[in-house]
């Protein structure tokens, strides 16, 4: 059902993108095609899961309650990306995005994952130096984990790779002279639920004692705003 979903978000992409050119005359296709991109990237999760409470001993501080964003968080990504005409360009993107806290060099928890996501994006032409653009693609989390280090207390836990959808809006800043430009995107992930395949704590498999807590099934979808450097490889 999903790639159906998906298949009607691109088609209006690509018919629109047919029609532009055809309205523009078609003009001839940008010098450099292959381009790089990258990112940093930020933003809150559908869902906010308390972990743990965090009480410090060696100071005045009052106990603070420790929460991650499942589909959320801060991190970076690299982008490749190909334009296949004037309006219409197809990227590739991987990044690492992490959600927690980080309480003293012996405390911390984080949850961490590799978001990957191949899209399409079709451009309104406005002017030559500055471009709208939206997107549609699939989208998947690799390798997604959370970590706990408090107190001697050491658990993991790791989780499916959710499959989905990205959807975007976003617009660049060229300079006309060079290959160099700016982007910023706002981007809806829609994904289905993490469940955990497997946990351990201070080294014991505690698999079972997870699942079906907070900890387990939790929504990764979220929203991200994203802004970075692009360059146009010659």
């Amino acid at each position: 059902m999903k790639y159906l979903i998906l298949s009607l978000l691109l088609a209006p992409i690509l018919i629109f993108s047919q029609i532009t050119e055809d309205i523009s005359g078609n003009a001839p296709a940008v010098k450099n095609k292959l381009y790089t991109k990258g990112s940093f990237m930020f933003g809150p999760g559908f869902e906010k899961v308390w972990v743990a409470k965090v009480y410090y001993v060696d100071s005045d501080k009052d106990p603070e309650d420790v929460y991650i964003h499942p589909g959320g968080g801060a991190g970076i990504e690299a982008v490749i990306g190909y334009d296949l005409s004037k309006s219409l360009s197809c990227e590739l993107a991987v990044g690492w995005q992490n959600s927690g806290k980080v309480v003293d060099k012996d405390n911390s928890v984080m949850f961490n994952k590799f978001p990957l996501r191949a899209t399409v994006l079709l451009r309104i032409p406005i002017n030559k130096k500055f471009t709208p653009y939206v997107g549609a693609g699939v989208s998947t989390n690799l390798s997604v984990k959370y970590k706990e280090d408090l107190e001697g207390f050491k658990a993991e836990i790791i989780y499916n790779n959710p499959i989905g959808l990205n959807l975007l809006g976003g617009a660049e800043l060229k300079n006309l002279r060079s290959p160099w430009f700016w982007f910023g995107e706002l981007r809806l992930i829609i994904l289905s639920e993490y469940t955990i395949e497997e946990a351990t704590a201070n080294g014991m498999s505690v698999t079972g004692i997870f699942q079906g807590t907070d900890l387990d099934n939790m929504n990764a979808g979220g929203v991200h705003f994203t802004f970075g450097v692009g360059y146009y490889l010659k």
